[in-house]
């Protein structure tokens, strides 16, 4: 595994609620919660919609407003579906002023 920037974290602020990022030929979405950077993959396993045009952040859960998937953001479990898969999750750093990802 190696770890990647995607952004820095000025960057990150502005980017709210989601920042895109694409590291190593992987598309993710970062958000902050409770002052801790996660990472998820980009897009919803149930049907693919983006979650930076098509999802909310509420109560440490992603809903994706495509068909009301909703997962937790720290595991990636599915807490309703229709999607029956969990969201691939990433390790965050912070080094200096970027936000990294381990892939």
């Amino acid at each position: 595994m190696t770890w990647h920037p995607v952004g820095t974290l000025e960057d990150a602020e502005r980017a709210r609620p989601w920042l895109e990022a694409r590291a190593a030929g992987t598309d993710l979405v970062l958000a902050q919660l409770d002052g801790t950077w996660l990472a998820v993959q980009a897009r919803c396993t149930h049907a693919g919609c983006p979650f930076a045009e098509e999802a909310t952040i509420e109560d440490a859960r992603i809903v994706c407003n495509c068909h009301g998937s909703e997962f937790d953001l720290r595991s990636g479990e599915v807490e309703r579906g229709p999607a029956e898969y969990p969201l691939r999750t990433y390790p965050v750093r912070i080094a200096g002023d970027q936000l990294e990802v381990e892939l």
